[in-house]
């Protein structure tokens, strides 16, 4: 089954999200992403990763892995590493499955007890960074062996749910495994039948806090905030995972949404939730961990299409506005973390000095969310540069609001006519903003020339004399220069331009018959001013007949997506390699990312918190696309994708939404 989530990110998505919350109540990128630097950086300064596995500590390591995907600092993922090194990559440690136990416990044979599997949502994480059985042989030993059981009662407290379900979906994704998801939906169904109350949509902490066994004390239901927060952040980690044709994804779904609406009319005025969520008064005042899982699962309702905008931005946005201004001090500390507990406890103290791991967990969540939120309403759209034909009139561009349904500009007339060559064509045009703030563009000036085009703009309407650029004319047997590319470097303040070309002999192969004899491989050169090249280098041999690299950058790392052009056994797929530093060296290619079709002309970007990869199906003549999280587990997004009739490879980049209203201006 292919996971593809119901995502709603459409043009009406994004106008909700402007006018749902005033524009004052949201924080900048930057702002968000120094609360998220001094939340972590203040609690790892105090505390060394060489920490047990237990709930506690994992429960904060989800939030420090999604502070590391955020914002792609590598010094988290580190400090995970580490910790689950000294783990073993281990919850409880018992290898004795004959005094394995899943009520509540802290020792080694407690090894079926949730509170010792959470930490393996960090191992698996980890080992999609950087794959390594190991670092998930005890998670699927673990869980494999629980599925075998008869035994369904292993989620009976509320917070089991957020320590356990993701271990499911994520391992289905490892593994393909459909046992997952089946044992997922039946502990689900214990669960639910034990806790969930029907009429309030909330979940008690577990059996003996149930209604009328259990009461406040004004005598009415007991709904424990940070139990509720659990589960309700779990549903939102879940729903991300599961297959869009998951039989029992709707009861999921609903749940979560039905969780929502009850979460948004118990919030307190000041934003955040008491412990005791329909009760304010059984234990009054703020709390954090509860108020931060609510947050954090709103939040990612709205990015993700499963919650209204115009419903639950500002409820959400308020959430934060608590947690950003009263529960952070100015040190980095969160406080108004309740302790450790399963219930709201009448005259317990909790105050500016009340920290926890889990809580700072928590808080990362919400705020790593947020940020995907505010990352989404900036004040810029999408734009896509690309060809027709075989490239004889020159440059088209689209745009598009969210990444996926895309219009022509220029009523699709050409913004610019080839020049350079005996054929004059401009295919596979790529253009990028570079550090002067220009847009600069190179593209593919002729089938079999040993050179590449190259022109820059202040506004892609005005272009400066177009440039030919000599990079394979050392090479007297070089048969093309296909594709090429350009990335910058800020950190080094230089350009970095990459094609494809085959060298008569260079790189044979068995079927040099098929494909024309072409065995490509990549080239680069380097500049800083498009004037001075460095000299022509060897970029990236990966075994094979390679063309078409893109490359991005990934927070501290570069990844490079390719066409596997091989033609016997046929593999006419993309491909992704990584590498520390922009011009490598790239790791080995991995395996196929797109499915079974083929494809070429890969070009990447963000898209919400998702890579998009977009690409030409040229045999089928239209446009693909993929998305992933992580860059390793992939879903097919074709679907969605809408553009303009005839186009063909180029490159998706950024642009102002000044920009493209002169851009509309333009009639040629």
């Amino acid at each position: 089954m292919k996971y593809t989530p119901r995502y709603i990110i459409g043009a009406t998505l994004v106008c909700f999200q402007a006018m749902s919350a005033p524009a004052q109540d949201i924080p900048g990128k930057e702002q968000v992403v120094e609360i998220i630097h001094r939340v972590n950086e203040y609690w790892q300064s105090l505390h060394k990763p060489q920490e047990w596995a237990f709930w506690d500590v994992a429960a904060y390591h989800t939030g420090n892995m999604a502070a590391y995907e955020a914002t792609g600092n590598a010094a988290y993922r580190d400090y995970s590493e580490a910790w689950a090194s000294h783990n073993q990559w281990k919850g409880a440690k018992s290898d004795d499955r004959s005094t394995w136990k899943y009520h509540y416990g802290e020792s080694d044979e407690h090894v079926l007890f949730g509170d010792w599997q959470i930490c393996f949502q960090t191992y698996i994480d980890l080992f999609h960074l950087d794959p390594d059985s190991a670092k998930i042989r005890r998670a699927m030993e673990v869980m494999e062996y629980q599925m075998s059981t008869p035994n369904e009662d292993y989620w009976w407290w509320a917070d089991g749910l957020y320590m356990v379900m993701p271990v499911m979906t994520k391992l289905y994704h490892v593994t393909g495994n459909t046992q997952y998801l089946e044992k997922l939906h039946e502990y689900f169904s214990y669960a639910k039948a034990l806790m969930y109350d029907d009429d309030e949509h909330l979940f008690y902490r577990d059996a003996k806090y149930v209604y009328p066994k259990h009461k406040s004390v004004n005598g009415k239901k007991d709904f424990w905030a940070r139990g509720d927060g659990w589960v309700f952040a779990g549903l939102a980690k879940v729903l991300q995972d599961l297959p869009a044709d998951y039989q029992h994804r709707a009861e999921f779904e609903t749940v979560y949404r039905d969780m929502a609406g009850a979460i948004m009319r118990s919030q307190q005025a000041e934003g955040y939730w008491t412990r005791s969520i329909l009760d304010p008064e059984h234990a009054p005042g703020p709390e954090t961990s509860g108020t931060a899982f609510f947050t954090y699962g709103l939040l990612w309702g709205v990015n993700n299409g499963y919650l209204d905008p115009a419903t639950y931005t500002v409820p959400a946005i308020k959430g934060w506005q608590y947690l950003a201004t009263f529960a952070l001090q100015p040190d980095g500390r969160v406080g108004y973390v309740q302790p450790i507990g399963e219930r709201a406890i009448p005259g317990q103290t909790v105050d500016a000095n009340s920290t926890a791991n889990f809580g700072v967990g928590a808080f990362l969540l919400a705020a790593t969310e947020l940020l995907d939120y505010v990352e989404r309403r900036q004040d810029s759209v999408f734009a896509f540069s690309y060809f027709k034909g075989n490239g004889e009139d020159g440059l088209h561009l689209a745009y598009s609001y969210d990444g996926f349904k895309w219009a022509a500009l220029n009523n699709d007339q050409s913004f610019l006519k080839p020049e350079l060559s005996d054929d004059k064509l401009m295919r596979d045009p790529c253009i990028i903003r570079g550090g002067d703030g220009r847009f600069h563009m190179v593209w593919t000036v002729s089938w079999t020339d040993r050179g590449i085009g190259y022109a820059s703009s202040d506004d892609l309407i005005h272009w400066s004399e177009q440039q030919y650029i000599p990079v394979m004319a050392h090479e007297p047997d070089a048969r093309n220069c296909w594709a090429p590319e350009i990335t910058y470097d800020p950190d080094r303040g230089i350009y970095m331009i990459y094609w494809a070309t085959t060298i008569r002999g260079r790189f044979p192969e068995t079927q040099i018959e098929a494909d024309n004899g072409y065995n490509h491989r990549m080239y680069y050169v380097t500049t800083s001013d498009f004037k001075t090249f460095s000299e022509t280098k060897l970029f990236y041999d990966p075994g094979f007949n390679v063309i078409d690299a893109t490359i991005a950058r990934d927070g501290n790392r570069w990844v490079m997506f390719l066409k596997d052009e091989t033609r016997e056994p046929a593999q006419k797929n993309l491909k992704v390699a990584y590498a520390e530093s922009m011009e490598g060296p790239y790791s080995k290619a991995s395996e196929p990312i797109t499915g079974d079709y083929w494809a070429e002309g890969p070009t990447a970007g963000r898209v919400g918190g998702e890579w998009v990869v977009y690409f030409d199906k040229y045999i089928m003549h239209r446009y693909g696309a993929i998305a992933s999280r992580d860059l390793v587990n992939w879903r097919e997004v074709s679907e969605k994708l809408a553009m303009p009739d005839g186009i063909r490879h180029g490159t998706v980049f950024k642009i102002s939404r000044e920009e493209l209203a002169r851009l509309e201006g333009i009639q040629r």
